[in-house]
């Protein structure tokens, strides 16, 4: 066993300490109705947050309420994590490889069989309903994403790993990837002395963990998308009116795969100036081509026209065009007034 890896080990039992002071997941709710959200936070003992006003919620469509103390994972997780721990300072000290892929099987193992969990206790919770519920709505359920974001009616539903779930994750992929460096090692001594027929087990098995794990993580990063807005349906985040006209509808993308939704340009440009939402946190800022309602487009390369021939929802009278070509009869007249995303931006945040 090479001194780098008992060096990686070591790194990973102590940072699998931090896990029991951060929380592991998060299940963020937003809707129209709440501007703020609504929030639940897993640790691994414990759940905090807005358990009891989700509880209160979740009592309207059937959902059975959430008790912390009745969740029996709740109870078994710091003892797996305190194993990990007390498993990978044995390894540091004792320099064995078969203890060394024993424990990150381990380790794996448990996190591969976690997620699986989650999805169980989600799809209990979204699935299993009181049928004399006050809300019912054939064939929906309600069960969260383990992963990634979720309309659930009005409720916009995101799921994420915490610091503490971060952590956990990494340290497996980490566990996982000096696996097979030290598998690498192990070909070169077998060539030499062709032996070991146990390899092929061991790297099988990794290799079908490590597609697991680097899948997760890969559905978490490229889970931020653009969600079609149901007008008609849909309040303003700003203004809190229905979304009616699909000429006008925008959407604010944050970079945690949050969607925030809006009637008109001046609606999400109040929004942005009134919460002082900074660069920070957006990922993308998406407007409706005029010429082509119901399309998004990027709000920083549209073009724009302040005019009352376009009488925006909520009378400012602006338009957006994906570029000046695309703004056909207006053209002719509107030639040399368009406005960049930074003039518009200016001009109506000054007016409030």
């Amino acid at each position: 066993m090479k001194n780098f890896t008992r060096i990686i080990v070591l790194i990973i039992s102590l940072s699998l300490i931090v896990s029991y002071f951060v929380p592991m997941w998060y299940i963020d709710l937003d809707a129209p109705q709440y501007p703020e959200g609504l929030g639940m936070k897993i640790w691994l003992n414990k759940m905090s947050g807005d358990l009891n006003r989700i509880n209160g919620l979740n009592h309207y469509i059937g959902m059975k309420k959430i008790y912390p103390d009745a969740i029996p994972e709740l109870k078994i997780m710091p003892y797996l994590i305190g194993l990990l721990i007390v498993g990978g300072l044995v390894v540091v000290f004792v320099r064995k490889k078969w203890l060394y892929m024993s424990w990150a099987s381990f380790f794996v193992i448990i996190g591969i069989i976690g997620l699986m969990d989650f999805y169980s206790w989600e799809y209990d919770y979204g699935h299993n309903l009181d049928p004399h519920a006050a809300i019912k709505v054939p064939g929906m359920n309600y069960q969260p994403p383990v992963l990634g974001s979720k309309q659930l009616l009005n409720f916009t539903a995101y799921s994420y790993p915490d610091i503490g779930g971060t952590i956990i994750m990494g340290s497996a992929l980490l566990a996982l990837l000096f696996v097979f460096v030290e598998l690498k090692k192990v070909r070169v001594v077998q060539k030499i002395k062709k032996a070991n027929h146990h390899r092929n087990f061991f790297s099988t098995i990794m290799h079908k963990s490590a597609a697991v794990m680097l899948l997760a993580f890969f559905l978490t990063s490229c889970s931020i998308e653009p969600q079609p807005i149901q007008y008609g349906k849909e309040q303003c985040v700003f203004c809190k009116m229905t979304i009616a006209d699909s000429r006008f509808g925008c959407e604010l993308l944050t970079k945690k795969g949050k969607a925030y939704k809006f009637d008109s340009n001046e609606c999400m440009i109040n929004y942005i100036v009134k919460n002082k939402i900074g660069e920070e946190t957006i990922y993308t800022l998406l407007t409706t081509d005029f010429s082509s309602p119901g399309k998004f487009v990027n709000a920083e390369s549209a073009f724009f026209i302040i005019d009352s021939a376009f009488q925006s929802p909520m009378g400012a009278n602006l338009a957006a065009f994906a570029e000046k070509k695309s703004t056909g009869q207006f053209h002719a007249k509107y030639d040399g007034k368009f406005l960049s995303w930074e003039q518009t931006f200016q001009q109506v945040s000054e007016k409030n």
